[in-house]
């Protein structure tokens, strides 16, 4: 019976443990999810999700960069080269001394493959974003 409860003790403080040190990423990954996830909603001009909303996660420099008309011309380019968004998934955070790069793939419905790259700074704020188109190959072609 010692054992068992000496063996319970252990695995709660070490999930505790495990909990506690997670903090600073998982609040880090959380405030990028939510910057990135109104960007990328955005694209839907459907949803009618406000600039005002999307740029509060945006750095003054990206801020500068793409106004409400730069928003609207974003959404009508990704609409036209790439089609309707289907879905998208996060596949990679990086965390570095000066900012994160949050790394998303995302099918529309003309390209079946879309890289996204988005750059936050320390303070979680977005400061640059890119999608790239990926052709994958099919096996045996």
């Amino acid at each position: 019976m010692k054992k068992f409860i000496a063996l319970i003790t252990l695995v709660c403080t070490l999930a505790f443990a495990g909990v506690c040190l997670a903090g600073e990423n998982g609040t880090a990954l959380n405030k990028a999810e939510r910057t990135v996830d109104k960007l990328i909603d955005s694209l839907d001009t459907a949803r009618n999700i406000g600039y005002s909303d999307i740029a509060k996660g945006f750095s003054s420099e990206l801020q500068q960069k793409l106004p409400a008309a730069g928003l609207a011309a974003l959404q009508k380019q990704i609409g036209t080269q790439f089609g309707k968004l289907n879905e998208y998934k996060m596949v990679s955070f990086e965390r570095f001394d000066q900012g994160d790069r949050a790394i998303y793939l995302a099918g529309f419905s003309r390209e079946k493959v879309v890289r996204m790259v988005f750059v936050l700074d320390k303070d979680g704020k977005m400061n640059d974003f890119a999608f790239t188109p990926v052709n994958v190959e099919q096996a045996g072609k």
